[in-house]
């Protein structure tokens, strides 16, 4: 066992299999059973089950039952790299079903929230709300682009102190960046890493996606479940105009901007930021609408 306070540093990585592919995940849940829906994690650009912060996976199981889903080869997931984000959306449906789950809440991180928009509007049958982020709408010709070096940096085959900082926290966040950094490293079963093909798969289904090659934008008036946007206002992936973009256009949202915070702020504030998802996951549908 690893000394660790956080739970899901310890949890095992099980698999399903779904039409050939093995699909890796974790799962953590309250210590009693709740009457909650389910709430399915969907990772970032280069992200595998690892990538989670610890801090906030235990705040949000202590509530409900959480799922971290691995997609078709990412980490330990066996089967072919997606190259659009509605095939990535497609096999996160794929995976809530062969799970047995009637209805889930799905939670995107980044390129994850993508993934969490396309199965809510492909299946609104199977995701009650949706959680998005550090991330944004599909591109259009109103959308902003991301800072001109952050691909480069997100790239990096290791990533030092100060890509992490870059990438993840808000400028001056040293002291959050550096204990996030520690509790990532807590785990020592650990997935193997993004391979170079299914790097570049992403790469493509994202600048697809950012840049307005697919019809997420013109859609997202179909996502009617409730939504929370949640987004740091230091965030070099997603300009703020972009999170009053998607805020604009879904019909049930609300959005935090989390000030003097980065890319992720459920990294910069785990327990805070879980607290508020909690909360937004926990009341009526009707108090969730604004």
């Amino acid at each position: 066992m690893i000394d660790s306070k956080y739970r899901s540093v310890e949890i095992e990585t099980k698999y399903v299999e779904v039409d050939g592919v093995r699909y890796a995940y974790r799962e953590l849940g309250p210590a009693q059973p709740v009457d909650a829906t389910p709430l399915v994690f969907l990772h970032r650009f280069r992200g595998t089950l690892d990538d989670w912060d610890p801090a906030f996976v235990d705040a949000m199981a202590a509530e409900r039952h959480v799922i971290l889903f691995s997609d078709a080869a990412v980490g330990s997931s066996t089967g072919v790299p997606a190259t659009s984000v509605d095939e990535k959306a497609r096999n996160a449906a794929s995976f809530v079903r062969a799970l047995g789950l009637g209805s889930v809440d799905v939670l995107g991180f980044s390129m994850g929230g993508f993934v969490a928009q396309a199965i809510a509007m492909a299946a609104p049958e199977l995701v009650r709300k949706v959680v998005l982020i550090g991330t944004g709408p599909g591109g259009n010709a109103e959308t902003d682009p991301p800072t001109d070096i952050v691909f480069e940096i997100a790239l990096k085959p290791e990533y030092a102190f100060e890509d992490v900082r870059y990438l993840f926290f808000a400028e001056g966040r040293d002291a959050e960046t550096q204990a996030y950094i520690e509790r990532h490293a807590l785990r020592t079963d650990r997935e193997p890493p993004v391979s170079e093909e299914t790097i570049q798969a992403m790469v493509g289904l994202i600048l697809d996606y950012m840049g307005g090659k697919t019809d997420h934008f013109a859609r997202l008036a179909e996502l009617r479940q409730p939504a929370l946007i949640i987004n740091g206002d230091d965030d070099h992936f997603f300009p703020l105009k972009n999170e009053w973009l998607l805020y604009r256009e879904l019909p049930n949202a609300q959005l935090a901007i989390y000030p003097q915070a980065g890319h992720a702020p459920h990294q910069q504030h785990p327990e805070t930021v879980a607290a508020q998802v909690n909360r937004f996951l926990g009341a009526q549908d009707a108090e969730a609408s604004r």
